[in-house]
């Protein structure tokens, strides 16, 4: 998966941008705001013990955003993955130790939101969610 981009805040990619479009819509729909989603994201993918990954995916039956979590190696089946953060200590130890929420709030910056959209987009058969 290609979900991470090189930051646009350190002028050396896109990634950590969320452009207007069908997932800043989507978005906005169900969380109001990125602020929001990255709240309510990171505090689930906080409540992991030990390894394994934070999702966004796309539900097809309800036509919306979800977050989940999946334990160690664990696949993503219920939704479509849209965003997948890796939370296996070999993510994050170097730089972050044992402070995943400094990871996870960091992580943001190099989220590539424009290879999510183009999932969201295949995921949901349309362009304008």
């Amino acid at each position: 998966m290609d979900d991470l981009a090189p930051s646009a805040a350190a002028k050396k990619g896109t990634g950590g941008v969320l452009k207007d479009g069908p997932l800043k819509s989507a978005i906005e729909q169900v969380w109001s705001s990125l602020d929001a989603l990255k709240k309510e994201f990171n505090t689930a993918t906080l409540c992991i013990q030990g390894s394994g990954w934070g999702w966004l995916g796309y539900n097809t039956q309800t036509k919306r955003l979800e977050i989940a979590t999946t334990p160690n190696q664990d696949p993503l089946l219920s939704l479509v993955p849209i965003i997948g953060v890796d939370i296996w200590e070999h993510a994050f130890y170097l730089q972050y130790l044992n402070v995943k929420p400094d990871y996870l709030n960091a992580i943001w910056n190099v989220i590539n939101f424009e290879e999510a959209e183009a999932r969201l987009v295949e995921a949901s058969g349309n362009s304008k969610l």
